[in-house]
């Protein structure tokens, strides 16, 4: 029975190279894959009725979408009886052109899945429609936990390019404390970020751009220690765990911001001002190691692909 619905059933991406979007390939790819649920990446350019009656699928699974036409997809697969399953990634409602794409696919679908219980709250806060919490598994193998602390800290921050405003936010703080930093900044666009550093003459940071692939945990586990700066503002309240679990799996020190969305990983990392966390980390090295193997243990039995891809199986075997 398994076996029918997973083959009854298509993922839709609403990008050309899903791989690219680090969101995409770990809430969709990855379990579309593991599953064996067929991938279909769909455009301005597509037809919805032609790619309904090419699959003739009994549920969809929209990941996040980034065109209006992905509302069009979703009310005629409504109107033809199939089952709409909709991912909302970091939808903040003050971002208006966010909600004009995301609305009408939030109102044909059958199921709504958010990455956070404070995503899920958001979104029913705001359309009073409920959704279920499914979050993004880790992605790489894990890494053996970071063995010692050295005078220079080697530190990395990693990213989408939307997220630059964390990380530049922080940098003359971290100047300022008497610490050689190596730090290495790794996303995919670096332009307004470079533009900064050119502006600065930092004096303890030594800073390197590496461009993010598909093989980036082996750039980010040269690093003993990942900075997570998050500010407290709506954008980043919706934001998945991602980083932070990915940080943890690869065996690095995490210095998280205190937020609330997060508190979960605050037995994990150091949970508060990214400074004052440095210098924390230096002070308390076995400390520091022992959060990182507890963390690791705890995101590698909560958030492994097995685990979602279950979260997805009871779904679609009460869904369809």
């Amino acid at each position: 029975m398994l076996d029918k619905i997973l083959k009854e059933t298509i993922w839709i991406f609403n990008y050309p190279q899903p791989e690219l979007i680090p969101s995409y390939y770990v809430s969709g790819l990855m379990p579309s894959h593991y599953l064996g649920i067929r991938k279909v990446i769909f455009l301005d350019k597509h037809d919805p009725e032609q790619l309904l009656n090419h699959f003739n699928p009994r549920c969809i699974i929209i990941s996040k979408a980034f065109k209006k036409n992905i509302s069009i997809l979703a009310k005629l697969a409504k109107k033809r009886g199939i089952k709409v399953i909709s991912i909302f990634d970091d939808w903040h409602f003050s971002n208006k052109e966010r909600s004009i794409i995301n609305l009408p696919i939030a109102e044909n679908s059958d199921i709504i899945i958010t990455k956070t219980d404070y995503a899920s709250d958001e979104i029913y806060k705001n359309i009073n429609i409920k959704s279920i919490v499914i979050p993004d598994p880790v992605r790489f193998n894990n890494y053996k936990v970071f063995n010692k602390v050295t005078e220079t800290v080697n530190a990395c921050w990693f990213g989408m390019h939307t997220n630059h405003d964390t990380i530049i936010n922080e940098l003359s703080n971290l100047d300022q404390i008497d610490l050689n930093i190596n730090l290495s900044i790794i996303s995919n666009s670096f332009e307004e970020i470079d533009r900064f550093i050119k502006k600065k003459n930092f004096k303890n940071i030594k800073i390197k751009l590496i461009n993010w692939h598909s093989r980036s945990d082996k750039d980010i586990v040269t690093s003993d220690v990942v900075l997570l700066p998050y500010p407290d503002d709506d954008k980043r309240l919706v934001k998945s765990s991602n980083r932070i679990i990915e940080s943890l799996n690869l065996g690095r020190f995490t210095i998280l911001s205190n937020v609330n969305q997060f508190l979960e990983f605050k037995n994990f990392t150091y949970f508060g001002d990214i400074t004052s966390g440095l210098k924390w980390f230096l002070k308390n090295n076995e400390e520091a190691i022992k959060k990182t193997i507890d963390g690791q243990k705890y995101v590698l039995d909560k958030y492994s692909l097995v685990k979602i891809c279950n979260s997805w199986v009871n779904l679609l075997e009460k869904t369809i």
